[in-house]
């Protein structure tokens, strides 16, 4: 029963559509898989494999494949193996236009997962995705129809009706029913993508009244972010594209995000890639829909510091926090993540963000690993930037994914240019699903411990990307927990294995309402874990905090824990008010929860007050 747990698990979070050809047939059939077989022949036929896919001979390259998967039936391997090497070969032959072969081995692993999982797990999206695309491709409409129709069904009855996957899969069902020309299915199709209209109420999380940082005008909120990027700009004028690929110098400036005030905490409402369905819809309202970078400011350095200290000066607090994004994002996305996080965390400073020249692609990683590799002396400049001439009197640091690596790396060349005795400026180091080497995350603790009040590292086994990551590098990741987990004195580490979030289990720290509530309670008052969602494990010098979900599960709790910070001791009053004013049942219930939080919160902190405590 353990096992179809965490089967199910697992591919819950595999990568959808075109990622899941280049990035799983990579990550499980390369060199480094080679080293997890149990016989010769399998890891021969895993070794043969990989240099026939290296030299460009991809029909030879299915041939070890079928080997190795015959060899992995008569080993009896898991079932979850099974179908990890059928999809890697079927996003293979499907990249090396061997559509036939593609075929074969996709239905292979959908019936095997089925088998496995049953008829209506969302683990089988993917693959039902990917066989739709071969038949697409053919034109085989009358295949490729009733795939799409059932990923629909699993996507709308696990995620709900306006999830990403979903209008993703209706999208997909336009353009057919566009070539087969079956206009009443087409005009259904088009009714759903229609955006939703805008709502003035979310259940479990009403709209703010005049408490937070951030305040809606027009139907969304503005968030303005200080940067610095090695990217080089790209030419184009439009916010979203203003930032290209490519490496060049530090540069400088700042960004506008708008946030709807719809928004949910812990979603990052995203625009659909195509806009075709969206003629009839203005900016304005895509404002009070999506999250979205409207604006890029770049500066001198000159003129970003004279800015920066500026607005920290008119800040209610005169802390900042320093984002650095990880694998696969492009400008945009990191620069619409960091507004997202500072407007959920309702940070009362600034915030600001580092980004490195990421392609913004899943089948790049290794060009990113190459591209963070050198950017963390640019980003060591940054932060020289920032500590000695922002006039901000703390500053926090938080990296996620591979961005780790560019942050060690800073840190240690900032720790190694100041006296051993100079107290550092930063508040809170966070080192969040760290994408690095675990043994050289351990040495290099040596050198950041003390660097900062408290230092956190959030790691989980349900993260598939980094689960992946260690068959690449035959490593143990330092964001992973299990058996492998880092314990270390002066560490807290905190394993969110239990936090559900997106489909990867990668972004879990942004991503799940009771993993932002965690972070806030970190940055506003620099709790220690007992104080905030987590239960300690193992001895006084090696211990591991798990997070409890039941504990934090977000939502209202979040949001008592936001008035808590914004009124004080006036907070239950202004819940009560809210309550008492209220008449639609529905919000008094929501009200209700936020207050039976509110009053868990109070007790907590009487508490901890009490004499001895």
């Amino acid at each position: 029963m353990m096992r179809r747990h965490r089967l199910r698990r697992a591919h819950a979070r595999a990568p959808r559509r075109g990622m899941r050809a280049a990035w799983l047939a990579a990550v499980l059939l390369g060199g480094a898989a080679a080293a997890h077989a149990q016989s010769a022949d399998l890891v021969r036929a895993y070794q043969s494999f990989d240099t026939a896919r290296a030299a460009g001979q991809d029909a030879q390259a299915l041939q070890y494949g079928a080997t190795a998967l015959t060899l992995a039936q008569q080993e009896n391997r898991s079932p979850e193996e099974q179908i990890q090497l059928l999809l890697a070969l079927g996003g293979f032959a499907a990249q090396a236009q061997l559509d036939a072969a593609a075929v074969d081995y996709d239905q292979r692993a959908l019936q095997l997962q089925q088998a496995q999982l049953g008829d209506d797990a969302p683990d089988l999206c993917a693959t039902l995705a990917a066989l739709a695309e071969l038949h697409l491709r053919a034109r085989r409409y009358a295949q490729a129809e009733p795939l799409l129709q059932r990923e629909l069904a699993i996507e709308r009855a696990t995620y709900g009706a306006r999830h990403e996957n979903v209008l993703a899969t209706l999208a997909k069902l336009r353009s057919l029913y566009l070539a087969t020309g079956n206009r009443a299915a087409l005009a259904d199709v088009e009714a759903a993508l229609q955006p939703a209209p805008a709502v003035a109420h979310q259940r479990g999380l009403p709209p703010r009244t005049g408490a937070g940082r951030y305040h809606a005008q027009n139907g969304y909120a503005t968030v303005r972010v200080f940067y610095g990027t090695n990217r080089v700009r790209s030419g184009e004028s439009r916010p979203a594209l203003y930032y290209g690929k490519a490496r060049g110098e530090l540069q400088y400036g700042y960004l506008e995000v708008t946030i709807p005030q719809t928004h949910k905490r812990a979603e990052l409402e995203t625009q659909p890639a195509w806009n075709d369905f969206l003629f009839s819809v203005d900016d304005s309202a895509l404002r009070r829909r999506y999250v979205l970078l409207e604006k890029v400011a770049p500066l001198t350095r000159e003129a970003f510091v004279q800015a920066l200290h500026q607005q920290i000066a008119g800040s209610q607090s005169k802390d900042a926090f320093v984002f650095v994004h990880g694998f696969n994002n492009s400008f945009e996305d990191a620069a619409r993540r960091v507004a997202q996080l500072a407007y959920d965390l309702d940070f009362d400073g600034t915030p600001i963000l580092y980004s490195w020249p990421s392609q913004g692609s899943a089948t790049a990683y290794t060009a990113d690993e190459a591209a963070v590799g050198v950017s963390g002396r640019r980003l060591a400049e940054f932060l020289e930037t920032v500590v000695t001439q922002s006039g901000a009197q703390r500053v926090h640091l938080i990296a996620h994914s591979m961005g780790n690596r560019a942050l060690i790396e800073a840190l240690e060349l900032y720790l190694c240019k100041h006296a051993p005795g100079e107290r550092p400026p930063f508040g809170q180091i966070v080192f969040t699903a760290p994408d690095v080497d675990r043994d050289y995350f351990v040495d290099a603790f040596d050198t950041l411990r003390g660097a900062a009040q408290r230092l956190t590292l959030y790691a989980s086994d349900s993260d598939y990307a980094l689960r992946s990551s260690q068959f690449v590098h035959g490593a143990p990741r330092a964001g992973g927990a299990g058996d492998a987990v880092v314990r270390l004195a002066g560490l807290d580490t905190i394993d969110m294995s239990s936090v559900p979030a997106d489909m990867l289990g990668h972004s879990y720290f942004a991503a799940n309402g009771g993993a932002v509530y965690d972070l806030f309670r970190l940055l506003w008052r620099g709790d220690g874990p007992e104080r905030r969602c987590s239960t300690r494990e193992g001895g006084a010098m090696a211990v591991v905090w798990r997070f409890d979900v039941d504990l934090c599960q977000g939502g209202p709790l979040l949001e008592a824990g936001m008035l808590l910070k914004d009124l004080g001791d006036k907070a239950r009053d202004h819940v009560l008010g809210q309550i008492a004013a209220l008449t639609d049942p529905s919000q008094k219930q929501d009200w209700q929860l936020i207050l039976d939080r509110l009053n868990g919160l109070l007790a907590s902190d009487r508490h901890a007050n009490e004499p001895g405590k």
